[in-house]
C-alpha cells in the first residue's frame, strides 16, 4: 500500500538535502498517466523555524506567478501534518552539476553544441523569471541568486529546466533578504552578493557566466579555494582568466560572451538574459556542427545508466501498485453493492414462503436473471473503471525540441502557425507523422517527422526560397 500525504500518494524518496527532502509522488485523483510528480517536505526538525519557512514558502509563491517551459512547474503548497510541502513537476532525469561530475571523471567534456542549447535554454527561463508580473501587472523583480549547475535540471527526454527559487529575491521577498545575511552557492555567488549591495537580475547573469566559463574549460573558477572567505574574496577582487588564454581555439565571439557576462561591474555586464542568449543563438548558428553528434537525451541517458533503468521501474511499479490500489478499491464498492442485493433478496424470498410452487419457480427465475445481470453490470462497470485507469495507453505526447540554421525561425506544424520561433520545444503526439515546416524571411525549410522514444531532436538548415 502506498503511502498518503495529503492529496497525494508518496511513491519513493529521491532525494534530501538543505532543509527538504523530494518525494516521487503521485496526486491520488489524477489520471495515472500523468504521474508522477515531486513533493518537496520541509524536514520535521525545520518545521518551527520561522526564517526557513519563510523562505520555503517564498519559493512557492514565486514560481506561482511563473509558467514557462524552461522553470519547474509548481502545482500546490501547504502544510499537512505540521510539515509544509510544495507539489512540482518531476523532472526524471539529473541536474548539471552531476552530469559535468561525470564527464570530468571520464577526462570529457560536453559538445559545444550542447553546451550553447543548455545554457540558451536556463537563460530564457531566467529572462522569464526576471520580467514576471503578478496578476495585478506589477512587476515582481525576480533574481534567483542561486544560479549553480545543480539548479539546472536535465530530463532523459532533453528538457532543460531551472530549479530551486527557495531563495530568490522578489518584491514581498526583499525584508526577510535583508535580514537573512548572505544566501546561495558560494562559488557561483556575484560580486554584489559577496558586497552584500544591491542585486539585481545582472547577478543571475554573472551566476550563469560561471557555469559556462566551466563547462567550456572544464575547470573550476571558485570551487577550489580553501574557504567561503576565500573564494568571496575572488569573486570581488581577483582577475578572471581570460577564456581565449586557456582555450586558444575558442571562437573570438565566444569567449566575449563569456568574459562580459563575468564583468565585475554590473554595468558592463549584458542587461537582460535574453541579451546574453541572442548572442550565444548567434554563435550557434555560425558554427557548424556535426550532424550526426550526440544528442542531450541520448548522452544523459549514457553517463547515468543505472539511475535511468532504477527511476523507470521504479515509476513503472508505482503506477501497477496504484492501479491495483485504485481497481480493488472499486471491486470492493462493487461487492458491497452485491451484499445489499443479496440481502434484499433473501427478505422477499422469505416473505413470499407460502406461494404457490409455481409463483417460486417463476421467481426463481427471475432472480437468477437479475443475479446474472448484476454480474454483467459488475463486469461492465469494472471494465469501464479499467477503460478510465488506462485512459488510451497507446496516445503518448511529448516534447520536441527543434532548432534552426539560422535560428529565429517560425514554426509551422501541419500548416499551422505554432507561434513559436525557433530554438523551441514542441509537445507532439509519439509514433504520429507531422509535416514541420520553417520559415524566415525569405529562408525556409521543411520535413516529415515521426516523434519517437529515440527520435525528439530536429535540427533544420534554411535554404533560400
Amino acid at each position: 500500500m502506498l503511502e498518503k500525504f495529503d492529496n497525494y500518494q508518496l511513491l519513493s524518496k529521491i532525494a534530501t538535502g538543505g532543509m527538504a527532502e523530494i518525494y516521487l509522488a503521485k496526486h491520488v485523483n489524477s489520471p495515472i498517466n500523468s504521474m508522477p510528480i515531486a513533493i518537496k517536505k520541509v524536514l520535521k526538525k525545520y518545521s518551527n523555524n520561522p526564517t526557513l519557512l519563510k523562505m520555503f514558502l517564498a519559493e512557492a509563491r514565486i514560481i506561482c506567478n511563473i509558467s514557462h517551459e524552461n522553470i519547474v512547474k509548481i502545482y500546490d503548497f501547504g502544510k499537512y501534518e505540521e510539515q509544509y510541502f510544495i507539489a512540482m513537476e518531476y523532472v526524471f532525469g539529473q541536474n548539471l552539476g552531476a552530469i559535468l561530475e561525470k564527464l570530468g571523471e571520464k577526462k570529457q567534456k560536453l559538445p559545444l553544441n550542447l553546451i550553447i542549447e543548455i545554457i540558451s535554454a536556463v537563460l530564457c527561463g531566467l529572462d522569464h523569471a526576471h520580467n514576471a508580473q503578478d496578476r495585478n501587472g506589477t512587476f515582481l523583480n525576480i533574481v534567483h541568486l542561486d544560479m549553480n549547475p545543480n539548479n539546472i535540471l536535465i530530463s532523459y527526454e532533453g528538457k532543460i529546466k531551472v530549479v530551486d527559487f527557495g531563495i530568490a529575491n522578489a518584491n514581498y521577498t526583499r525584508k526577510l533578504r535583508n535580514d537573512s545575511g548572505i544566501q546561495g552557492t558560494y562559488a557561483y555567488l556575484s560580486p554584489e552578493q559577496c558586497s552584500g549591495t544591491a542585486v539585481d537580475r545582472r547577478s543571475d547573469i554573472f551566476s550563469v557566466g560561471i557555469i559556462l566559463y566551466e563547462m567550456l574549460t572544464g575547470q573550476t573558477l571558485y570551487k577550489q579555494l580553501d574557504s567561503d572567505m576565500a573564494i568571496m574574496n575572488a569573486i570581488m577582487n581577483d582577475e578572471i582568466e581570460p577564456i581565449d588564454e586557456l582555450m586558444p581555439d575558442i571562437d573570438p565571439k565566444l569567449a566575449e560572451i563569456v568574459m562580459k557576462a563575468l564583468e565585475k561591474d554590473p554595468n558592463d555586464r549584458y542587461a537582460t538574459a535574453m541579451d546574453m542568449r541572442e548572442d550565444l543563438l548567434r554563435i550557434y548558428n555560425s558554427l557548424e556542427f556535426d550532424p550526426n553528434g550526440e544528442m542531450l537525451p541520448a548522452l544523459v541517458k549514457k553517463l547515468f545508466p543505472s539511475h535511468f533503468i532504477k527511476m523507470t521501474k521504479i515509476i513503472e511499479q508505482a503506477q501497477t501498485e496504484y492501479l491495483m490500489d485504485e481497481l480493488f478499491n472499486n471491486i470492493g464498492e462493487l461487492e458491497d453493492i452485491d451484499i445489499k442485493s443479496k440481502k434484499r433478496v433473501e427478505e422477499e424470498k422469505k416473505k413470499k414462503e407460502n406461494e404457490e410452487k409455481k409463483r417460486q419457480q417463476r421467481k426463481s427465475i427471475i432472480s437468477k436473471t437479475s443475479f446474472a445481470a448484476g454480474i454483467a453490470g459488475g463486469i461492465f462497470i469494472i471494465g469501464m473503471i479499467l477503460k478510465f485507469l488506462f485512459i488510451d495507453p497507446d496516445v503518448k505526447v511529448d516534447m520536441v525540441t527543434v532548432f534552426s540554421e539560422p535560428g529565429g525561425a517560425q514554426i509551422f506544424v501541419n500548416g499551422e502557425d505554432t507561434g513559436k520561433k525557433t530554438p523551441a520545444s514542441l509537445q507532439l503526439e509519439l509514433n504520429k507523422q507531422y509535416i514541420i515546416e520553417f520559415r524566415k524571411d525569405d529562408m525556409i525549410g521543411g520535413l516529415e517527422f515521426v516523434p519517437t522514444s529515440d527520435n525528439r531532436y530536429i535540427r533544420m538548415v534554411l535554404k533560400k526560397r
